[in-house]
């Protein structure tokens, strides 16, 4: 059975222009992962889903707080460090291929000086 996610985004300038965004994104399946990393804990291991990035249609990653100091590696600890600085959303597989073709796991490292809330939402195809 498929989910269906609503997506809404407004990005506006005061006293200026704006774009809207409304839809709706089907999906198989779907994940909401909320955890936290510790200040100064390095590369926390998140699993993200089993398949390659190609299943994924939408991800989204949140933080209680952001920073240069704030990074995350993709599929393993030797990938290039992406900074966390500010709320990150992929959507489809233009820009969800941007993070590669493995997206099972995400790696944490937080040099800020407090513990961070990650929230991470994916929306993905359960059958390849």
């Amino acid at each position: 059975m498929n989910s269906r996610i609503n997506l809404t985004l407004k990005v506006s300038v005061v006293g200026g222009p704006s774009i809207s965004v409304s839809k709706v994104i089907t999906v198989e399946a779907y994940d909401k992962i909320d955890v936290t990393v510790s200040a100064g804990e390095s590369d926390k291991a998140i699993e993200i889903q089993p398949g390659s990035s190609s299943q994924v249609q939408m991800l989204l990653i949140k933080s209680s707080e952001y920073g240069t100091d704030l990074t995350y590696k993709v599929h393993d600890t030797s990938a290039t460090p992406i900074v966390l600085d500010q709320e990150q959303l992929f959507l489809g597989q233009g820009a969800v291929g941007l993070l590669g073709t493995e997206l099972d796991k995400l790696f944490f490292t937080n040099n800020l000086s407090n513990d961070v809330t990650i929230e991470i939402f994916a929306g993905r195809d359960a059958t390849p």
